[in-house]
């Protein structure tokens, strides 16, 4: 990197460029524009060690101008952050609520959080511990942090997560007119780096009574992320039609997530007074009884159902491509078509949560009558790529039978001959034709029920449709976010992590959706062929950077180049950059530190 004077218009100019290979050919690139240089001058003290350079040649190593031989770069577009924070009057929600729970630190709980947030949403690779380490980069942030309060904070938090969900909800109702008429409902699993299962904690009092008994979070499950030697956790989550989180649940890591929609239900009707939305779920959710429960509460659903193998008379149905209504047909995906029908049906249901509104100690199995609109679609597309999957399933089978290899459970294998006295490695299998003719029944068809029976099927298809939005939080949090691996193993600090990534991404959320209401966003993706997505503004975010130079023992902050969203974003948010360049004093300054 170097500076280089260019003239323009009868001025100088001093910028920070770079050198880059394209193909055989060496081009530049400007870093950052500093400014006019006789601008630049009238700072004599902070420019003297510049002047003598600019005098012995046209270019200089910036390591040159640096004490240490390096530049320290600090990011200040957290702040953008920090508007949408301010919008939600965050500050005074955490003093108010601090001061009513009598919560005494002698830190400053209310900028440790935001920082912990400011770290999850940006530098989320870091831990904890990394953060701290490099506290520095996000300038003004943390200069006073310390490592066991980060950790403290995270159990305060834990402490306040109803009313923090409570408040973050009606503000945003109340912000930007939010639309909570459908919710989208799924479950996945966070895994921690530990094969170490929590016991059950008892509290007793002084005189050694038993208060309460607590179970660990940490447990063996059904892994979502493949991981089968690794504790868990099972996080709910509930999101709006524009992917805005609404409230989240965490469970011990053997829950069955057929169980942990009943929890939410209640939020929903007893803390946020929501009385009229529609629950949109997979599969996984869509046992009898919470589809009972969600209409015991006065709620609608539409929800993917099982019918292989499951409810013959729906099923026949439903696979008799007779009766399809033609919603598109090209010569590319072929037929994609739609049938409707009611169902009313009664199942028994075995009852023993007491949670469940049928409860009765005294009763296991209750009569549940449902009445839906079962809306089926075949598609050739999903039809081809259902056999795709399927052949190339098969292949590997074949191919580990032909190696005589372990070859775990699957349903296109039959037993051919198997030693009684052992009874997996002399175990002979075959494929079974008929399972694979059995299955390619199903190929292409897929079916929901909506609770709504007068709601027109294609609204309902594309509303649940929209699941995926559930799906891509779920990889945001993963991914962009790093929610997991959990590195905590205090219940309470847990829950803290967790509430610090739903805050994170509740911002990065709120960014998101003020850029697709753009125009000016929206024009912009479309001539430069981009797409927007949470990683994509964590990255212009960070892009928002300024470097210290050390001059004559005085720092100077010079504003760095960011990418070219970031300059969409700072625009739409109206966020005031500072100068070219400024001395520490005046950079502060417009940091309000």
């Amino acid at each position: 990197m170097y500076l280089k004077v260019v003239k323009s218009k009868g001025y100088e100019y001093l910028k920070f460029v770079e050198s880059y290979r394209e193909g055989r050919e060496v081009k530049q690139r400007v870093i950052a524009n500093l400014g006019r240089l006789d601008i630049l001058l009238k700072h004599e003290a902070l420019i003297d060690k510049l002047f003598d350079k600019l005098n012995s040649g046209k270019y200089y190593k910036l390591d040159d101008l640096n004490s240490d031989g390096k530049a320290n770069v600090y990011n200040y577009g957290y702040k953008i952050i920090k508007k949408i924070w301010d919008s939600y009057k965050l500050d005074d929600f955490f003093v108010n609520i601090i001061k009513r729970k009598e919560i005494k630190r002698d830190y400053n709980i209310l900028k440790t959080i935001f920082s912990l947030v400011i770290n999850r949403a940006l530098k989320s690779e870091f831990s904890k511990l990394g953060y701290f380490k490099d506290k520095d980069y996000f300038i003004g942030l943390n200069s006073d942090l310390k490592l066991h309060n980060l950790y403290d904070s995270l159990e305060i938090l834990e402490s306040i997560k109803e009313e923090l969900e409570d408040y973050l909800l009606n503000r945003s109702i109340n912000l930007f007119n939010r639309d909570l008429s459908v919710a989208f409902f799924d479950v996945t699993t966070l895994y921690f780096e530990s094969k170490t299962q929590d016991n059950e904690t008892i509290i007793r009092d002084n005189s050694g009574n038993i208060i309460s008994k607590e179970r660990g979070l940490r447990d063996f499950g059904l892994s979502k992320d493949f991981k089968i030697n690794e504790t868990q956790v099972v996080l709910s989550l509930l999101i709006d039609k524009d992917g805005i989180p609404i409230t989240f649940d965490i469970y011990e890591g053997n829950r069955a997530e057929t169980t942990t929609l009943l929890d939410t239900l209640d939020r929903l009707k007893n803390r946020f007074n929501l009385n009229k939305i529609t629950i949109v779920a997979d599969r996984g959710i869509s046992r009898w009884l919470n589809l009972y429960e969600i209409k015991q509460r006065g709620y609608e659903y539409i929800v993917a159902i099982r019918f292989k193998n499951q409810q013959k008379d729906i099923e026949e149905r439903i696979i008799d491509k007779e009766g399809y209504n033609l919603i598109s047909f090209n010569k590319d995906n072929g037929f994609y078509g739609y049938k409707e029908f009611i169902v009313n049906k009664t199942k028994r249901v075995k009852v023993i949560d007491k949670n469940y509104t049928l409860f009765d100690e005294n009763k296991e199995y209750h009569n549940i009558t449902l009445t839906h609109k079962i809306i089926a679609t075949y598609s050739d597309k999903r039809a081809n790529k259902d056999k795709k999957d399927r052949d190339r399933a098969i292949d590997k089978l074949q191919k580990r039978i032909s190696n005589n290899q372990a070859i775990k459970k699957s349903k296109y294998l039959k037993v051919i001959d198997q030693n009684s006295n052992d009874n997996s490695c002399n175990t002979k299998y075959e494929i079974d034709l008929s399972k694979i003719e059995q299955d390619s029944k199903y190929d292409g068809f897929y079916a929901i029920a909506a609770s709504d029976i007068s709601i027109n099927a294609l609204d309902a298809i594309k509303i649940h449709k929209n699941i995926y939005e559930v799906e891509n939080s779920f990889r945001d949090l993963k991914s962009s976010l790093n929610i997991r691996p959990i590195y905590h193993f205090k219940n309470k600090r847990i829950k803290g992590h967790i509430i610090i990534s739903f805050l994170a991404y509740f911002f990065l959320k709120n960014i998101e959706y003020r850029l697709n209401n753009s125009k000016k966003i929206q024009n912009y993706l479309k001539e430069s062929n981009e797409t927007l997505s949470i990683n994509k503004i964590v990255k212009a975010i960070n892009s928002i950077n300024a470097v210290k130079m050390k001059l004559k023992d005085e720092d100077i902050f010079i504003k760095l180049k960011h990418n070219t969203l970031a300059s969409k974003i700072i625009d739409i948010f109206k966020f005031k950059l500072p100068k070219n360049s400024q001395s520490k004093d005046d950079f502060f300054k417009y940091l309000n530190l």
